[in-house]
């Protein structure tokens, strides 16, 4: 299997653990699978290894994603900020994973960055923010966070030996972060897959852990956006946008909405899709594309955000009859 990064990061990277005694690792605000997976997969690896490792989020996974952390390991920052700070105040290293920068944490990310540790990346999204880390593991044309992470271990140690919970928590990055290996798929990504299932990995398990494991309500509320979904042909794109009272009535949960991003993109002839989701500051964006549509760019010019090519991510804090406009003048830039 090829490596992705040179050999003096490895022996960067050695040096670092071998003076650590304390390592935390963090990941996003909102985390996804892949950041979820990152955290468990890589966690459980280097506690085998010896290590004492604080595992920390700055707000809650999904619920649907609970079966990767059944005994509640990741401290939640938002729930548990005293453990958390403790935690990175002890640190002698930091490893950020499936973040760009520490922006992406929030609050939390400001206190990392403060911290005198030694800061390690290890991402796959563009435009990783170098200067505030000592070492980075970053790569775009790969599948995932977690893809990442288990290939730098392979490169890292001879011959490892994941556990069935950690081929777990990786396998489910993969499947999550790829839409279901629809998107961002390479040849290396389905040799880790098969990797992955011989370490352990039951594809049918997680698949129906993470697709087949919705609250009523949350069908109900995906009924309701399946209804609503706008279109603008001349674009070829579909968006869908859920405001706080259609949330409230459907009795909304985090991670409810996990997807519907995709739905559009079912709609024969539509190639862009939107989800605009209002918080109470703001309205977070989500954007998807076919093949060539970079809608990285339009997250990165007109909604304070970025991400990848197909699958990129913003906010607005503009009102929500501000939605069409915008979106129109942000697809006129690169719709032909």
């Amino acid at each position: 299997m090829k490596d992705l990064f040179p050999k003096e990061h490895f022996d960067n990277w050695q040096k670092a653990v071998e003076k650590s005694q304390k390592i935390v690792l963090a990941t996003h605000v909102n985390p996804d699978g892949d950041a979820i997976g990152a955290l468990m997969g890589l966690g459980h690896f280097m506690k085998k290894e010896g290590f004492d490792v604080t595992l920390v989020s700055p707000t809650r996974y999904p619920d649907f994603l609970s079966f990767l952390d059944l005994d509640n390991e990741i401290v939640v920052y938002s729930h548990d900020s005293q453990t958390a700070v403790y935690a990175i105040e002890e640190a002698d290293m930091i490893v950020a994973l499936d973040v760009s920068g520490f922006s992406r944490m929030e609050e939390l990310g400001k206190i990392m960055l403060d911290s005198k540790a030694y800061k390690v990346l290890m991402d796959h999204h563009t435009d990783p923010v170098i200067r505030e880390f000592n070492l980075v593991f970053s790569a775009t044309r790969i599948s995932s966070t977690c893809e990442l992470t288990y290939r730098m271990i392979k490169a890292w140690k001879a011959d490892p030996v994941f556990s069935k919970d950690q081929a777990t928590a990786f396998l489910a990055g993969i499947i999550t972060d790829t839409n279901q290996f629809a998107n961002s798929v390479y040849p290396e990504t389905f040799r880790v897959t098969s990797e992955l299932v011989a370490f352990g990995a039951d594809t049918e398990f997680i698949y129906d852990r993470i697709y087949r494991n919705f609250s009523y309500n949350r069908m109900r509320l995906m009924g309701y956006a399946l209804q609503n979904i706008h279109l603008l042909p001349e674009y070829k794109c579909g968006y869908i946008v859920l405001t706080r009272d259609v949330l409230e009535k459907f009795g909304y949960s985090n991670g409810d909405t996990e997807g519907f991003v995709n739905l559009p993109l079912a709609i024969s002839g539509i190639s862009v899709s939107a989800f605009f989701l209002q918080k109470v500051d703001h309205i977070k964006v989500s954007l998807r594309s076919k093949r060539d549509i970079p809608v990285n760019e339009i997250a990165r010019k007109f909604y304070q955000g970025g991400g990848h090519l197909n699958a990129s991510a913003g906010k607005m804090e503009d009102s929500i009859g501000d939605i069409e406009p915008l979106l129109k003048k942000a697809l006129g830039t690169i719709i032909a």
